[in-house]
């Protein structure tokens, strides 16, 4: 949608010309569209209709590293179709595509590599993290009446347990062998109480209270794994008294299943002297580049 808007923008043109969009629930486009932007559910869709998608001249399938099962599928389909459709053009866009693996999928197809700048960006690690803002990690902070809950449906959900329990304690003997000597007596303690199947609702909180109360102005965007979690961790930042301040903060969701207007309002500059935060799943990516 964003990237639609922008291009018709571009263009000189009012969204729904020759641009337009279609997700799952709603989209723009007239009879003079010829370049749509749509999901890879959408475009699946269109497949299932007509085979041979005729009058496309050129499908675009961009973060195709993300390698989903709609997108996987959605290669699969395309590869057969190429066969079958030698006009048709397809380009694959990724910023961190491993082009020899998806190039000799399609018969050796070329490749081109556009340079572009990257912004600098600095990674800080947990025990960075607590370091800095001096929040300690105890057992009881780890979990509230939601992280409960979500522990066991993050074990019963994405993996199963004897899996999750290998991860655990392949973390747990990556810390042990880790040296922390440059960190504070407090990190290291917090380190050894840290319970990697938490969500850390708490922790959240406190690092976004440090960067509000410390940290330049700048917007704050934070990845979390799905509309509940979005949900339960917004409720706990509005009931704060610095992070549900709207005079000083901007509690923003990003999520596919949200109404395009309220999804737009992630856009929207805050007031002066009002730091945006944005609760989003990895759909935000692609949105907000």
């Amino acid at each position: 949608m964003a990237v639609a808007e922008r291009v018709s923008t571009e263009r000189g043109e009012n969204l729904g010309e020759s641009v337009g969009y279609k997700v799952r629930l709603e989209g723009i486009k007239g009879k003079d569209t010829h370049l749509l932007f749509c999901t890879s559910g959408i475009l699946l869709r269109r497949l299932l209709s007509d085979r041979n998608l005729n009058g496309v001249t050129h499908v675009f399938v961009d973060e195709i590293h993300e390698r989903g099962m709609n997108e996987d599928f959605l290669l699969i389909v395309l590869k057969d179709l190429l066969s079958r459709r030698r006009d048709l053009r397809l380009i694959l866009m990724s910023a961190t595509l491993n082009a020899e693996l998806f190039s000799s999928y399609f018969g050796g197809a070329p490749t081109i590599h556009i340079p572009g700048f990257t912004h600098p960006v600095r990674a800080h690690f947990l025990e960075d993290i607590l370091e800095r803002s001096g929040y300690k990690l105890t057992s009881s902070n780890q979990l509230d009446d939601y992280g409960q809950d979500k522990v066991w449906k993050t074990q019963k959900q994405l993996l199963p347990r004897k899996r999750k329990n290998q991860i655990t304690t392949l973390v747990e003997d990556a810390l042990k062998t880790s040296s922390f000597e440059m960190y504070g007596s407090r990190t290291r303690d917090s380190l050894v109480n840290w319970n990697p199947d938490c969500i850390g609702f708490n922790l959240i909180e406190a690092v976004l209270c440090h960067i509000c109360r410390k940290e330049r102005p700048g917007a704050v965007l934070v990845f979390m794994t799905g509309w509940d979690d979005i949900s339960c961790l917004k409720d706990q930042l509005k009931a704060h008294p610095l992070l549900g301040d709207p005079n000083r903060v901007l509690l923003l969701a990003c999520h596919g299943s949200m109404a395009t207007a309220e999804q737009r309002l992630i856009f929207d500059k805050p007031p002066p002297n009002v730091r945006k935060i944005v609760l989003a799943t990895n759909m935000a990516e692609a949105v907000l580049q």
